[in-house]
């Protein structure tokens, strides 16, 4: 059998997302919101031991300077998500409707294992619904 040559490339997905990130939504005025001249606007994003773990770091940490403001927690990808299920609603990321209701958080938000759904809590645990979080 003949072998055929072939090239893999090694992307970083966090790089791509961050550039469409940063073509849709005008980061001047998020990180002025979360950390600018009218004080802070303290949020709680847990990604729930999953994917989206490190676009929150770089999006949140490093491109908006945003340390101050933004409270991660679970932002490390593991395999079994910390032995928690890895599902965004009010039974299974409890933690972040406790730390929503006992911080002083204007907002909190929840990814699943792979990053294609969210949970979006107001001040004090306000739940939004999901067709809510569109509008």
């Amino acid at each position: 059998s003949r072998s055929i040559p072939f090239e893999i490339e090694i992307i970083d997905s966090v790089d791509d997302y961050v550039q469409l990130m940063k073509a849709i939504f005008d980061f001047d005025k998020i990180r002025n919101l979360l950390v600018g001249g009218n004080g802070k606007f303290p949020i709680m994003i847990n990604a729930l031991s999953g994917v989206m773990g490190p676009y929150v770091l770089r999006i949140f940490h490093e491109e908006l300077n945003a340390k101050d403001a933004v409270t991660v927690k679970n932002c490390k990808p593991l395999e079994d998500f910390g032995g928690h299920h890895p599902d965004p609603n009010l039974t299974y990321a409890h933690e972040l409707v406790e730390d929503m209701e006992h911080g002083d958080y204007e907002f909190g938000a929840a990814f699943d294992g792979d990053g294609d759904r969210n949970m979006i809590l107001g001040k004090g645990g306000f739940f939004v619904t999901p067709c809510d979080s569109l509008a």
